[in-house]
């Protein structure tokens, strides 16, 4: 059974718009109010409404008393090394010039302590981990500035998403050099951006976080980009062999369809959507048609999905940026068989623009006025 989602792009912008319609016409229908009346009794009580600079300052200052000291998670930080090097049976946070411990459940904060290892309690493999592992919780929040940035000449807006971000840091991190050097850089890229519309600054600055994402985005579209077609081709086809022979060891026959009731169903957690993508177009004809047509089955259900969470943000602008960043994240086997084309991502941008100038002239005290 072949499902053709892909064949259109356009179908699935529709699907999202619905998706995001929906969401939005349910929440206007039913207003939050935070206003109450007592009436039992007069009160003398003011009222204080504060701006939302002000709100955003009293979070930071709250989130900042609460950070632990350097010491507290420095000490943290050499325990969960030594406990993970236990558990892991290896001695080093790289290998083979990879990180090899997973950072997933740590704070930027106490990334930045060990990256920083002001109190030299972290190995040269173990900074050089967290360092990587700093640039590249960076790259993800601000890839899709590069893509809009890329469509529209404005890499203004790109340093400027770059330097929110730096300064979302913590007290302890913005004292470090290494957040001094990147800001610094940024600021400069910033300055060189605006003074220079359509094209990316050269800052010269080995600091600039920018730059590197910029270099590495240029070289690299998906995590899959250092194996070849061929050799992800030879990797699915041992995978779902393996998985022929289990089921014939279970007595069954390996099937791709759910509409079968006997055999084993295909399993394809393991594969990555560059996989799946090429074993949907099946260039050499390494697939049957039943398993190409299930790759593609399956890839296009994980694109349904994703593009539901992307319509989980606060607003067209937020949507819009995670879309960009999914399209951003996608190889180009994966765009060719979904059928999404730079028209789809020209049509996102602009989406975001609008609704960014929209933000922009309300923020400014336009209002509505400005759009008649």
């Amino acid at each position: 059974m072949t499902i053709s989602v892909g064949s259109n792009a356009a179908s699935y912008l529709s699907y999202a718009g619905n998706a995001y319609g929906a969401g939005n016409t349910a929440s206007k229908a039913s207003p939050a109010s935070t206003d109450t009346t007592d009436t039992s009794a007069p009160s003398s009580s003011t009222s204080v409404t504060l701006s939302d600079e002000a709100k955003a300052y009293l979070a930071r200052t709250a989130a900042e008393s609460e950070q632990p000291s350097i010491a507290t998670l420095t000490t943290r930080a050499r325990a969960w090394f030594d406990q993970q090097y236990v558990a892991l049976g290896t001695s080093s946070a790289m290998l083979d010039g990879q990180v090899a411990v997973d950072f997933s459940g740590q704070t930027r904060a106490t990334l930045s302590v060990i990256a920083d290892n002001a109190n030299g309690q972290f190995s040269t493999d173990e900074v050089t981990a967290a360092t990587r592992t700093l640039q590249a919780r960076f790259n993800d929040a601000v890839s899709p500035h590069v893509v809009i940035a890329r469509h529209t000449g404005d890499y203004a807006s790109l340093y400027a998403a770059a330097s929110d971000y730096l300064d979302q840091a913590g007290s302890d991190e913005k004292a470090t050099a290494a957040w001094k050097d990147q800001k610094q850089a940024v600021l400069e890229g910033l300055a060189a951006a605006r003074a220079s519309f359509g094209k990316a600054p050269v800052t010269g600055n080995d600091a600039d976080p920018v730059r590197a994402l910029l270099d590495k985005a240029r070289t690299q579209t998906s995590s899959n980009t250092d194996s070849s077609p061929d050799a992800l081709v030879t990797n699915a086809r041992a995978m779902l062999d393996a998985q022929a022979g289990n089921a014939r060891d279970n007595g069954k026959d390996l099937v791709f369809t759910g509409g079968r009731q006997a055999g084993q169903q295909v399993d394809f957690t393991d594969f990555d959507n560059r996989t799946l993508a090429i074993m949907a177009l099946n260039a050499d004809a390494s697939f049957s048609a039943q398993e190409a047509s299930a790759a593609k089955a399956e890839l296009n259900q994980r694109t349904r999905s994703s593009l539901v969470n992307a319509f989980g943000g606060d607003g067209i602008r937020a949507n819009s940026l995670s879309l960009l960043q999914q399209y951003s994240n996608m190889s180009s086997e994966e765009r060719s068989v979904l059928g999404f084309t730079e028209d789809y991502a020209n049509r996102i941008v602009a989406n975001y623009r609008t609704a960014a100038s929209i933000q922009n002239n309300l923020g400014s005290g336009a209002g509505l006025a400005a759009y008649f």
